[in-house]
């Protein structure tokens, strides 16, 4: 969907984390709908299991946090699940000016809103599907099987733009090899719009490599795959060791990088604290207190490090970051 830039280009793409969340409920109609009306190239969503495997837009396993419903979602059917009203970053419940609440959304549905904004020409916006695996010993979740599913209902919508502006994310680890992700997936480049895969500087094979990517045989073998790979690696602090991976000169398929809002929003979540804990500053929310520092990255990586794209909280923002540091001339964007 769009031409990445060459490493020394002035133009950093930006992606929305979960949609316009400052505004609206995170995964939700209301926020996708709303960064692509802002004209943010990307919005950023995950997508999980319920037990009844319908794959659902949702960051967190649990849905306290995103809703007025209670316990682990893949424990849950849809029907269970669409009886609850999604909640706002401050943890209120969301009502439109129409008096309707927001829902959880379906991948399906998800596309369907997506379809509006892909033109005939295969021009328009995109929408990266963050694929989520499992998160204890009694989620049953493969993300091999998640993708394939994703890639299932995608190939019923028989839209070929539409499915050119589809991106999958899979972090390192549990993509395994390309050869796992082609055997046991009908996923094909020449039809769908990326493969991002996910570098963190916790994951073993990173730390086991000494921050060295040819000493990292997941990364090495992704960066020959026969078919262009994005990677992402989540700075969780500037200078951490993926610089390393940032500054290798033969690396020709791009990097993005992850950017969470330093001003901790309502709502940040953190898988390894069990996930999701509220900061809220509203004093109308209900929502239980408490907070996770995340120092992952910041935009001047944009300009010191080949970084193309940006996945934020704050896209607006950011934004203005970029123009100032010359960085958003999306005149080169071939939309």
């Amino acid at each position: 969907m769009f031409k990445l830039p060459e490493p020394d280009d002035d133009l950093v793409i930006l992606s929305a984390h979960r949609g316009s969340w400052e505004i609206y409920p995170e995964n939700s109609a209301y926020a996708l709908q709303d960064a692509w009306n802002s004209q943010i190239e990307s919005v950023e969503v995950d997508v999980r299991f319920t037990a009844d495997k319908e794959v659902v837009l949702s960051h967190d396993y649990r849905i306290e946090r995103e809703s007025t419903g209670s316990g682990l979602l893949y424990n849950q059917n849809f029907s269970q699940l669409a009886k609850a009203d999604l909640r706002d970053r401050h943890g209120r419940v969301f009502t439109d000016s129409h008096g309707r609440k927001a829902k959880f959304l379906t991948f399906s549905a998800a596309l369907d809103l997506l379809s509006q904004y892909v033109s005939d020409g295969g021009r328009g916006y995109v929408m990266i599907v963050d694929v989520k695996a499992a998160v204890d010993d009694q989620d049953p979740t493969d993300p091999i099987e998640l993708m394939q599913h994703c890639l299932d209902i995608l190939a019923t919508k028989a839209n070929a733009q539409l499915s050119k502006a589809v991106v999958f994310k899979l972090k390192a680890k549990d993509a395994v090899d390309v050869g796992t992700v082609l055997n046991r997936t009908t996923y094909d480049p020449g039809l769908i719009g990326g493969l991002i895969i996910v570098e963190n500087p916790d994951d073993p094979n990173v730390k086991d490599s000494g921050y060295d990517p040819h000493e990292d045989p997941i990364y090495d073998q992704w960066n020959v795959a026969p078919f262009s790979v994005q990677f992402e690696m989540n700075q969780f602090y500037k200078g951490d060791g993926l610089q390393d991976y940032f500054d290798y000169t033969d690396q020709k398929q791009g990097f993005a990088t992850y950017h969470e809002s330093n001003y901790y929003p309502e709502g940040v979540a953190n898988s390894a604290g069990k996930c999701c804990f509220e900061h809220n500053t509203d004093p109308k929310s209900t929502a239980q207190r408490g907070i996770v520092p995340d120092y992952r990255g910041d935009p001047e990586m944009a300009i010191v490090n080949r970084t193309n794209l940006i996945t934020t909280d704050l896209p607006d923002v950011i934004g203005d970051m970029l123009r100032q540091m010359g960085r958003r001339n999306t005149t080169k964007l071939s939309r």
